[in-house]
């Protein structure tokens, strides 16, 4: 017997198992209706054949109530109201979980990009689900005396708020993945068409995508977004690019979004910030023909690797001229932003004046994006490290040092950004000040703190001002690791 035979037979049996639970209510209590769609039993070989381990999610969460609880007993049939509310909630949350089970984004990356065990929103979906063990145990333990029942049913709706409350905060951790990855999958759809696809592209995707980047808010949360240079997908089953793609989207992307926060500080480009947008959007195009064994090398390039890759912003350029000239605009800049002011640069080598000014502004947004996000041979550099390098290059004449200084509208540390403070306190970057002319307030922004200095958590984020405090200094950006061991099981949208 096959390996993938055997695994199927075990599912069958495991959800025979399942289906042959004991309702927690009586049919009389009226029910959610399951979402239409594709029946479990079409579905199951569709996921096996795309590998999903949306089923090893399962096995370690609410399909394990089948197994861990014992026979259960009838449930009264006379149950009083609150009694009957509270069990059809409890019905009605375990549905939510199993349906919540098959969202792609939880079913994990493929095996050779990580191990599923080591996501903070999976983690955090399995023990809100394994919660509802002692809440089933409860129901089908339910007396026949209205009094404890009563007094059993205040029980259960402790534990089904505090259920309902982590599946919303899992629910808004699930909206932030989902949005990046669906502009992450579009954008590498629209690269991969630019790189193979047919002699004309229209450029109106590629203008709503840059729109919807420049309409994130001030208080959107900056998200560094990185995917390994041999990356072909983000999670099982979902979208497959060839590699680079995904590599070049996610810094592209990135790129994109600090480039929309670097605008507000730019008011001569208010008239058309959608040039600047699609520009970072675009710039990396070129990168798509690099060998991905140059771009996943650790150690420095050899000759032609190094070759490949200064050929990418000449590559890229042309491809945009040729296939898409409703943005031809754009193709000197894009061609030009790896140049240096002091000449250093590739692909032309150009100096000074040579270099245009969105040029200018697109090398300063690809240098901080990319120093925020890790390499092959590096980790990635905290925002604060990232921005006082580039900083530094524009003292040192490779950068334009007006361009770099709009930099300073993501602050030291830009929204979103989960930090430690100098008592051990932590919290998340909930607002920043225009530092433009005053680098104190970068370092002071608006905290949620999240973590008081004795390591406690708070029972809610409670907001503070650095600016308008004494002290208080912070001392760093948590690394993902970190946010994810100290706050994964709290708040789910900080730590993935």
């Amino acid at each position: 017997m096959t390996d993938t035979r055997a695994l199927l037979n075990k599912l069958s049996a495991f959800r025979e198992r399942l289906e042959s639970m004991p309702r927690l209510i009586p049919e009389a209590v009226p029910l959610s209706q399951a979402a239409p769609g594709v029946t479990a039993e079409e579905s199951l070989p569709n996921k096996l054949a795309a590998g999903s381990r949306t089923q090893a999610i399962l096995e370690h969460s609410i399909r394990q109530l089948s197994d861990e609880l014992p026979l259960p007993q009838p449930v009264p049939t006379q149950l009083i109201p609150k009694a009957k509310r509270i069990l059809a909630e409890a019905r009605e949350l375990i549905e939510c979980l199993r349906k919540l089970a098959d969202d792609p984004l939880l079913a994990g990356p493929p095996p050779e990009q990580g191990n599923i065990e080591a996501d903070p929103l999976a983690i955090y979906y399995r023990e809100t689900a394994a919660m509802m063990v002692p809440a089933v145990r409860l129901a089908q333990g339910m007396p026949d005396a209205p009094s404890v029942q009563s007094r059993l049913a205040e029980g259960l709706e402790g534990i089904l708020a505090t259920v309902r409350q982590r599946l919303a905060a899992l629910g808004h951790a699930l909206d932030l993945r989902r949005r990046d990855s669906d502009q992450v999958n579009r954008l590498a759809h629209l690269l991969v068409l630019l790189d193979t696809g047919p002699s004309s592209i229209d450029a109106g995707p590629f203008a709503q995508l840059a729109s919807e980047v420049l309409g994130e808010g001030p208080a959107v949360p900056m998200r560094f977004l990185y995917a390994p240079p041999a990356t072909r997908q983000a999670f099982l089953g979902g979208p497959e690019f060839p590699a680079p793609a995904r590599f070049v989207a996610c810094h592209s992307l990135t790129t994109a979004r600090v480039m929309a926060r670097m605008l507000r500080l730019a008011p001569e480009w208010s008239d058309r910030p959608l040039d600047a947008i699609q520009a970072a959007l675009l710039h990396d195009l070129g990168m798509l023909r690099v060998p991905v064994d140059a771009l996943a090398a650790a150690a420095p390039l050899n000759d032609s690797q190094r070759r490949a890759v200064e050929a990418h912003p000449r590559a890229g350029s042309e491809l945009i001229a040729y296939r898409m000239p409703a943005l031809a605009h754009l193709v000197e800049a894009i061609a030009a932003h790896h140049e240096r002011l002091d000449g250093t640069g590739y692909p032309s080598g150009l100096k000074a004046d040579q270099v245009s000014p969105l040029a200018r502004l697109l090398a300063v947004a690809d240098t901080y994006a990319a120093l925020c996000c890790p390499r092959p041979h590096r980790s990635a550099h905290d925002p604060r490290t990232a921005l006082t390098d580039t900083l530094l290059y524009a003292e040192q004449n490779l950068l334009d040092r007006f361009a770099a200084e709009k930099l300073l509208a993501l602050s030291f540390y830009p929204v979103g950004s989960v930090v430690e403070m100098s008592d051990g306190a932590i919290g998340v970057v909930a607002a920043n000040r225009q530092a433009r002319h005053d680098l104190h307030l970068a370092s002071r922004p608006v905290l949620n703190l999240l973590i008081d200095a004795h390591g406690c958590l708070l029972p809610a984020p409670l907001p503070i001002d650095l600016a308008e405090c004494e002290g208080g200094a912070l001392v760093r950006t948590l690394p993902t690791e970190e946010r994810a061991r100290l706050l994964g099981r709290h708040f789910p949208q900080w730590a993935a």
